[in-house]
């Protein structure tokens, strides 16, 4: 198991406004970096997320200015693997001792806290990439407006990590994803990107909670790609903010109403491990 301090999460009666969008601070605790402080969507907002998504699905209409462009509002919350994924770079000698020379780039960033938790710890570069503008604008926000103490700018860039056309920025020494598998095409699309990452000379560090539907097709797709690789189970934490049924079913582990320790699973691949296959 990945250990490290205890993983608080709890919200704070301070709430933001993010492009129409209200906020409110979800602080985390984690080590190196102390507390971490990520903007999630009340559950107000995620209300009116959830209409403008089926709006753009043509599920129904609704009014006013839309905050997604692709529909997608699960990056305005926040997700177990996110603090088990940041807890494993600032928890790892390999990562700790060498971080102040290596760059980072966040596949599906949503809340930011993985690109934050390097960002604060130390990192050379950090870019999170997500494919909806909302999310990159929530970790601007914590960046510049929480109580954060940033040791370097966060860069942000609009990327989908399902377009397979449009190449991963190259130059990292980390490629990091927590969360991202939650349909089987972008467990596929992941495993691709994985094998794209370990051509770039990038080591790869994929988190993810359990129960995802696209972590079976992730893996599947990865062999048959020529990499072999195994999760191992690190300490998660279960999120207590509210969900709309539509972002997080009813029956999902991710949530509970007090905090609690979740097995969640942690890939970490080195270029060397393609090397070794072929």
């Amino acid at each position: 198991m990945t250990t490290g301090a205890v993983a608080l999460q709890h919200p704070s009666p301070t709430f933001h406004n993010v492009q129409g969008v209200i906020c409110r601070e979800v602080q985390n605790v984690l080590p190196i970096v102390g507390t971490l402080a990520v903007l999630e969507a009340t559950a107000d907002a995620q209300e009116q997320l959830v209409d403008e998504a089926l709006a753009l699905d043509g599920e129904q209409s609704t009014d006013g200015e839309k905050r997604i462009k692709e529909g997608d509002p699960y990056g305005a919350v926040l997700w177990p693997a996110a603090w088990a994924t940041a807890n494993f770079l600032l928890t790892k000698p390999n990562f700790i001792n060498n971080l102040s020379s290596m760059s980072v780039l966040e596949l599906g960033t949503g809340t930011g806290l993985v690109s934050l938790a390097v960002a604060m710890a130390g990192a050379r570069r950090v870019l999170a990439t997500d494919y909806e503008p909302l999310a990159l604008s929530l970790v601007d926000y914590a960046a510049k407006n929480l109580e954060n103490s940033i040791q370097i700018p966060i860069e942000k860039q609009l990327l989908d990590l399902c377009d397979l056309g449009t190449p991963l920025p190259k130059g990292f020494d980390l490629v990091v994803a927590a969360d991202i598998m939650y349909e089987p095409k972008t467990g596929m699309a992941m495993a691709h990107r994985v094998v794209e990452a370990l051509q770039n000379n990038s080591q790869v560090v994929v988190g993810d909670s359990p129960g995802r539907a696209g972590r079976p097709v992730f893996l599947r797709t990865l062999q048959d790609l020529g990499v072999r690789g195994e999760f191992e189970d690190a300490i998660g934490m279960t999120c207590s903010g509210p969900r709309h049924d539509l972002i997080c079913g009813k029956d999902s582990k991710s949530v509970s109403d007090v905090p609690q320790e979740l097995p969640v699973a942690i890939l970490h691949l080195e270029p060397k491990s393609l090397q070794k296959i072929r």
